[in-house]
Parts: C-alpha cells; structure tokens; sequence
C-alpha cells in the first residue's frame, strides 16, 4: 500500500505523463473538442468560426502543458494571443458573450474528460489517478479564470468599437439613402442588412431619458423589433439609434398591414413612448418619402401637449404637419379663424371639438351625438352657439375651419390663447 507521499509523488508524475501524452495527441485532442462545440453550437458551424476555435483550442492546449509540466503559476502564464484574437472575431460576428463562455465551458469539459481517460490508461491505482485529477484541477483553475476574464474583457472591447464603427457607416449609409445620394443600392443593402426593393413603413419612437442611455437605447429598439412582429412584418426592422432617447426606424410591411392597430400595441409598452409614423412606400424612393412623412408627424407629436403614449401618423394629421412647423404662425392664424374660440377654456373646448366631430361626419347631427354620447339638441344647440361666436355658418371657409380645429385637437395650448382658467406656466393643473 502507497504511504500519502508516496501516492502524491505518483500523482504527480501521472500528472507529468499525461502532458506528455498530450503534446503527442493534440491534433487529436483538438479534434475532439471542435467536434464537441460544432455539434453542440449552432454558432461554431461557421467555417471561420470553427477555424478560430481549433486556433484558439491548440495554443491554450500548449499552455496548459506547460503548466501542468512545470508547475508554473496561472498569473505568470501569458493568455493565448490566439483565444483573444479569436474573441474579438466573435465580437465582430455578433456571436454572443453567453456563447462564447459556454464555448469555453464546452472546451474545457473535454479536455478534462480526455485526461481523466488518458490517466486510467497511464494508471491503474484509483487513488493516484484521482489525486492526479485533482492537482490538474488545482493547477489550471486560475489559468481558466484569468483566460475567461480577459477573453470578456477582450470581447466587450471590440464589440463596442465594432458596433460605433458600424454604426457609424450605418448612419452614414442611411443618410445618402435620405438624401437621394446613394448609387449603388447593393452595397447599401449589403451595408445595412435591410432590402431596400420592399416596402416600407418608417417610424421616429423616442421616450423620456432615464439614468442609462444604453436602456434606453435597447428598450426601443426590443419594442421597435416586436412591434415588427406583431404587424406581421417578414424581415427585421432596420433601427438607427438617434440621440436624446430616440430611434429611426424601418419595417419592411406587406400591403395588408394595419398602422391602425400600432397605438393599442405601443400602449402595451412598459414606458410610455411617443411615435411618429409615416405612410407605407414602396423601394428606395418609398424609404426616403415614409422617412420624410414620420419626421413630418414627428414635429406634431413633439408640439403636443398629451402625456403618456402617443401615436401621430401622417395620414392622421396631413397639413397641420406643414404647419406646426412653425408654431407661432400657426397661432396667430388660428386666432384668426376661429376668434373667440381660440382660447384655452373648457367651454371653448367643448365648442370646438363638436364642431370638429360634426364636420368630420360628414355634417350629420345624428352621427355627432353618438359619438359624443349627447342628445342631438344638444349638439344643435351648441353648433348655433358656435357659428354665433365665429361670426359665420360652419360651411362658410369649412376647409380653414377643419384645419384650424385639428391644429387645436393636436397642438392644444400651444396654438391657443390663454384662458381664465388655463393655469399659469409652472402651476401645473
């Protein structure tokens, strides 16, 4: 029977065997742990990837010999120049962190199954073989941590310097598709990873900026690549995180699609948004003009004074879109249509939004009082009411009428004059 340091020495000795063994099989060991990751990982069936991993397995493989040999301490052996290389790939590839550490547990599950098989073949006394594991354990532990340490560190490293340098061509790519500059559509395409032949409907989404810019920023892009699901939509959505908490973006639509159904969505979302939406066009011309008209929507959303979620297309708002481009114009010229009835009160309100509701069905006073849930007298009585105080029937200049009503159901206070019961700025109310 060994004495304690008898089977110490053994297992050490085992120990020095095995990296022997393991210099003079590495291809085959190599093989073994490639097999292992491309058939476990989908994302190590890439040729390059795979490629990098066998790189990356063979110098790690000759690092631990050299531990395991000589005994030298995990901080005093350099991490493979190779494994880092290969981190950085996979950084570029969008592979994900959680895939390469579990490419790594995988890696150094086989190798230490190998061992333990070499091991038995080199011994048949359990206890020197179980003492042997233990020391490979021991010795190349830390070198284990300090390799998956500066491989995340590695990782997180180039990934934010490929994702600003990507989204730097991105936006600059996007920019000459915006400007009618682009001339060779396969490269942008290619660029972007978005077809540019389909059709698109463009949106501006932004919210209220928290302590992190960074969730803010996959907030709306998680809620911009749902939102694409649920209208059915066939490809990912192109996103361009723009600056103060707000995204561009594009979503390839089919000819069935219901920009109606985007509120109830959008309300569905855990912070509440803002969203400007264009009208669905077709190719690269189409991209530029349903960019064009959510930009158009968004200057009414950003005027508005509703809180919470909001959704603003531009089919919605049409001219008041040109117009709340430059709000105090816009001001002035309501005060001019509507008199006495531009002014921020709860009656004037009432006025306006029955005359607005009576014009948009069509003049009927039945449909009217419906929809405002009052008896139609009642809507008689305040439309004479109104033409009262405009000075004029309600057909008389209906168009500028209807305009101005919308400016005032969209803008609000910001096209209004002051009431006597508007509260003062910075009372709140």
């Amino acid at each position: 029977m060994r004495s304690s340091g008898d089977s110490a020495s053994a297992a050490r000795e085992l120990v020095v065997a095995l990296a022997s063994v393991m210099e003079a099989q590495s291809e085959e060991l190599k093989a073994r742990v490639i097999d292992r990751l491309t058939s476990e990982m989908e994302e190590a069936r890439d040729p390059l990837v795979a490629t990098m991993q066998a790189a990356a397995t063979v110098e790690s493989l000759a690092a631990i010999r050299q531990i395991l040999q000589h005994r030298i301490e995990a901080g005093r052996t350099d991490v493979p120049a190779t494994a880092v290389e290969h981190a950085r790939r996979l950084a570029q590839r969008g592979v994900s962190p959680a895939a390469m550490e579990r490419a790594n547990r995988l890696s150094s599950d086989t190798v230490m199954r190998w061992c333990l098989e070499q091991m038995e073949l080199l011994s048949d006394d359990a206890t020197v073989v179980s003492q042997a594991a233990l020391l490979i354990m021991t010795d190349t532990a830390g070198f284990g941590d300090r390799v998956a340490h500066q491989l995340a560190a590695a990782y997180e490293a180039e990934r934010e310097l490929w994702l600003r340098r990507s989204n730097a061509s991105r936006e600059a790519c996007i920019g000459q598709l915006l400007t009618g500059r682009a001339t060779d559509l396969p490269a942008a395409e290619l660029a972007l990873g978005y077809r540019l032949g389909q059709r698109h409907l463009a949106l501006a989404v932004w919210t209220e900026p928290t302590e992190s810019r960074a969730d803010d920023t996959g907030f709306l892009e998680r809620s911009v690549g749902a939102l694409a699901d649920k209208l059915g939509c066939t490809a990912a959505p192109l996103i361009l995180p723009r600056a103060d908490n707000e995204a561009w973006a594009w979503l390839a639509v089919g000819p069935a699609v219901d920009i109606s159904a985007i509120g109830q969505i959008v309300a569905g979302w855990e912070q509440p948004v803002k969203l400007a939406v264009g009208a669905p066009a077709e190719g690269a011309a189409g991209f530029r003009r349903t960019h064009q008209q959510a930009m158009s929507a968004q200057v009414v959303a950003q005027n508005s004074a509703r809180r919470g979620p909001l959704v603003v297309s531009s089919a919605e708002v049409g001219a008041v879109a040109l117009m709340a481009a430059d709000v105090p114009a816009a001001r002035m010229w309501v005060r001019d249509m509507l008199g006495p009835l531009a002014v921020d009160d709860a009656a004037s309100e009432r006025l306006r939004e029955t005359i607005r509701v009576f014009l948009a069905n069509g003049a009927s006073y039945t449909a009217t009082a419906e929809q405002l849930n009052m008896h139609k007298n009642s809507v008689v009585y305040r439309l004479r009411k109104a033409e009262d105080q405009l000075g004029h029937k309600l057909r008389d200049g209906r168009l500028d009428l209807e305009i101005a009503l919308a400016l005032c159901h969209w803008l609000g206070a910001a096209v209004l004059e002051a009431g006597p019961d508007t509260p003062a700025p910075g009372t709140g109310g």
